[in-house]
């Protein structure tokens, strides 16, 4: 969960992070450049949890592969964040022991910022968030000592910074250092998740054989757009460890938005949620009695937020820090971040993945729909 917290506050302000560079004469030139990058990646096993340093006796180690691609057009969103690279990308790698922790893949999109670059040589930050598999999740009656994950399906989180050099009009040699999150959000417990550092060697292919233009950095133009989010979404999540239940959670949200500009938008909104889950979890297991039953009125809790919307063409990353208004059981914290993508399947039906938490601690992961009622025309200057 601090993963996915350092996630998105890194891509919300990697966008004000990218600089400006000359420019070249970039005429006749194919703006679309495509890639295929393989890396052998090396490193540790982070143990964020005292019971995970007993049993990892090994390096981790995996292999990557990326097809991506950058858009050299001064017309298209990629300008307004200096062209970075976008793609799809594979990964399988090891934690360490695999006895117990067996091995993760994962299949995601991933977006590459770009902090320097020239002709041949090419720094990038790089964030991917997609669907991991893990291979030997937790069982209670073969697999005790994996408390990390507890189900084959999780959610995959990586950060890198990457080097890139150009050796000839095909190839660059590609190096990188990697942080990579495998947990599965509470959807089943014990959840404490994984990390792993690695370094990385590799080579980059490149289907487009000019050389990389350097094109000026674009701002984005501002707006008066205003625009109202609604959104509804389901999830279902195991309390704790020792409830095996799975139980059902919902939210309904309105958010109002103001764009700065085509980047960014600040909102103000309201949730109201539904929680079968957060009576249960709220509450100390030791502390609880097992007799207890909960009603309708203790699984409903509402708050106000405000969210900050980082836009990438149709899909939009957003954060938000909301406080509650309403409990009928009291929360851990009186704050709660959420945080997650939404991306518009069409002019305004949007589909939505988030996470709610409590700060450092996941409570559930949601998947649900929304729509946009745009009240006040974007009004560039």
């Amino acid at each position: 969960m601090k993963n996915l917290i350092i996630l998105i506050l890194f891509v919300c302000g990697c966008s004000s992070f990218v600089n400006a560079q000359s420019a070249i004469n970039s005429d006749n030139v194919n703006p679309k450049h495509t890639y295929l990058t393989t890396r052998l990646h090396g490193g540790i096993v982070v143990p964020h949890h005292v019971n995970m340093m007993y049993f990892i006796e090994n390096f981790s180690g995996g292999v990557e592969l990326t097809y991506g691609r950058s858009l050299f057009s001064k017309d298209s969103w990629e300008s307004y964040f200096n062209y970075p690279e976008i793609g799809l990308g594979f990964y399988y790698g090891t934690f360490g022991n695999r006895d117990i922790y067996g091995a993760g893949l994962a299949l995601f999109p991933y977006i590459n910022y770009n902090i320097y670059r020239n002709a041949r040589l090419s720094v990038q930050n790089k964030v991917s968030m997609g669907l991991g598999y893990a291979t030997k999740p937790f069982n209670i009656e073969t697999n005790t000592y994996n408390t990390v994950f507890s189900s084959h399906l999780n959610a995959y989180i990586g950060l890198a910074l990457l080097m890139d050099y150009r050796l000839n009009k095909q190839f660059s040699l590609a190096l990188s250092a990697s942080l990579t999150h495998l947990s599965n959000g509470a959807a089943r417990k014990p959840n404490h998740g994984v990390n792993t550092f690695t370094g990385s060697i590799g080579a980059k292919y490149h289907f487009n054989e000019a050389a990389t233009p350097i094109l000026n950095k674009v701002e984005a133009p501002k707006s008066r757009h205003r625009e109202i989010i609604v959104a509804g979404s389901i999830g279902r999540s195991q309390s704790t460890a020792y409830n095996e239940s799975l139980y059902w959670n919902g939210s309904l949200s309105i958010n109002h938005l103001w764009h700065l500009n085509e980047k960014r938008a600040i909102g103000l909104g309201y949730d109201q949620f539904y929680s079968e889950t957060a009576p249960h979890s709220w509450e100390a297991y030791e502390n609880s009695d097992e007799e207890i039953s909960f009603s309708s009125r203790h699984y409903l809790f509402n708050g106000l937020f405000a969210s900050y919307n980082v836009f990438l063409g149709k899909t939009t990353l957003f954060l938000n820090l909301g406080a509650y208004l309403h409990t009928n059981i009291k929360p851990p914290q009186p704050l709660y971040p959420r945080m997650g993508i939404r991306h518009y399947v069409t002019k305004n039906l949007i589909a939505n993945f988030s996470v709610k938490a409590s700060f450092f601690r996941s409570e559930f992961l949601e998947f649900g729909l929304g729509y946009r009622i745009n009240y006040k025309r974007e009004d560039k200057s």
